[in-house]
């Protein structure tokens, strides 16, 4: 059986003690889990990580998580690893349902390809499962953020460095520069 990994940001709530209602929780990452999440997703940091979700608890046991996520984080600048700071405000929703087995999901991100754009589609609209009627809030704010953030941070002003070449396109003659040559001669024969 695979080692379980505790998320960095770990707030588990129990909705089965919530069925019928709503429920509105606040959460906020403290410095520890901050600093292990900006390792997580590379980052310099995050300052601030927080967000005020509500779970609705449905009769059939299915439950919406939804709510706003804020967040300060530095990334480094793609053109000159310098610090970017970005703010992000999101809106987190996702739906959990009891009658969605974890085997109903592809393990491994290969049997994606296999897929028509259909199936991909019905499969990104299928409910996230809800196992033993525990959700972890925190891991959900912390896969927003994740995608959320700017996955091309760039410095205001940044240019990025022309690309390197191969030593094959270093070595090969430019097709015009012959081209260019035969203009001069005709011109000077002109």
């Amino acid at each position: 059986m695979p080692e379980q990994i505790t998320p960095e940001f770990s707030r588990i709530v129990n909705t089965d003690e919530q069925v019928g209602k709503k429920s509105k929780i606040e959460i906020e990452a403290n410095e520890k889990e901050r600093k292990a999440l900006a390792e997580r997703f590379e980052l310099i940091a995050i300052n601030s990580l927080k967000a005020t979700l509500t779970t609705t608890t449905a009769g059939n046991g299915e439950v919406t998580l939804r709510g706003p996520m804020h967040a300060n984080i530095v990334q480094r600048c793609v053109a000159t690893l310098e610090p970017v700071p970005e703010t992000i405000e999101d809106e987190v929703e996702v739906l959990f349902s009891p009658h969605v087995s974890e085997d109903d999901l592809p393990s491994n991100p290969d049997d994606l390809d296999d897929l028509s754009e259909e199936e991909l589609m019905a499969l990104l609209d299928q409910p996230e499962p809800l196992v033993d009627g525990k959700i972890d809030i925190g891991e959900v704010v912390a896969q927003f953020l994740a995608v959320a953030m700017n996955p091309y941070p760039r410095k205001d002003g940044a240019k990025v460095a022309d690309v390197v070449k191969s030593e094959d396109e270093e070595e090969r003659p430019n097709p015009f520069a012959k081209l260019a040559g035969l203009k001069d001669k005709l011109e000077k024969k002109n």
